[in-house]
């Protein structure tokens, strides 16, 4: 380096020497400068403390790069298994959604049940009282006559019927019927009272009863055809003849005009008689009036 700076000098006076004839004073005086210029720089590059050699470039150790690939491995695991997760969260609120939809169903279904419940309740109540006011006309029909009234005399079977003997029971119970049967209720109704009374025991009582009613209903006379229809229905209502005997007690409010009565007695034979023969006359006659 101190070499070629030392050779450039030699030239450059040898240069100047050379051509000092031909240049003028004031050329000589630049070079001069110039030259004194250049050493000064070759000082200051002596001096100058050598340049620090480059920093080599950061290297990356193949364990870290190795760690940062498992970073991303696991970040991707927890990506996926949020995904799962949600997707299963998803899945449970559906199915909750579809369980709500179900418990919302079934109370429906309750509230229509407990609405039909409580207009049944309804019905049955209306029904009782209908009942209670049909017992409590029966009653008034079944009161004495008031004390000034005197009550009409019940004629006596007739002399010959009353001294004739009967082979058995129920020769005298079938003669009586033939008598209601034949258009002679009241001979058949005092035959039929006089059977009761003779054999009360007898498994015919209930029929007997029943034909009384009979009786009392073809003379017209209703309102003792439903109290001797009660009768039965009272005293014996598992027999037979008890839900004829409320069908016909219907026929006879109806015959008196009580549509209302007469409409509560043919709900209530099927509903307490439901095999009955009677109940499904009792259901016709209450479609024929409504």
């Amino acid at each position: 380096m101190r070499a070629g700076i030392a050779i450039l000098l030699a030239g450059a006076f040898a240069a100047a020497a050379a051509g000092c004839a031909v240049v003028d004073g004031g050329a000589f005086t630049r070079l001069q400068d110039e030259v004194v210029g250049l050493q000064r720089e070759v000082a200051a590059l002596k001096t100058a403390p050598p340049p620090a050699p480059a920093a080599p470039a950061e290297r990356v150790a193949p364990g870290d790069i190795a760690s940062l690939r498992k970073s991303f491995a696991d970040l991707g695991s927890d990506f996926d298994r949020v995904k799962s997760d949600q997707l299963a969260a998803s899945t449970r609120i559906d199915e909750a959604r579809i369980e709500m939809q179900r418990i919302v169903s079934r109370q429906n279904d309750l509230e229509r049940a407990q609405q039909e419940m409580r207009g049944n309740a309804d019905r049955v109540k209306e029904i009782e009282k209908r009942l209670a006011a049909v017992e409590e006309r029966i009653a008034k029909l079944s009161a004495p006559p008031p004390a000034a009234a005197a009550p009409a005399p019940v004629p006596a079977p007739a002399p010959a019927e009353s001294a004739r003997e009967w082979k058995s029971p129920e020769e005298m119970y079938e003669f009586a019927v033939g008598q209601v049967k034949g258009g002679n209720p009241g001979k058949g109704r005092d035959t039929l009272s006089a059977f009761v009374a003779k054999h009360p025991d007898h498994k015919l009582v209930p029929n007997a009863l029943y034909w009384k009613g009979e009786a009392f209903y073809a003379e017209r006379d209703y309102e003792n055809a439903i109290l001797a229809f009660q009768d039965v229905v009272d005293k014996y209502p598992g027999n037979d003849k008890a839900p004829d005997a409320m069908f016909k007690q219907g026929l006879s409010f109806l015959a008196l005009n009580d549509r209302k009565n007469a409409r509560i007695l043919f709900e209530l034979v099927p509903s307490k008689y439901p095999k009955s023969k009677a109940a499904e006359l009792a259901k016709k006659k209450l479609a024929e009036i409504r």
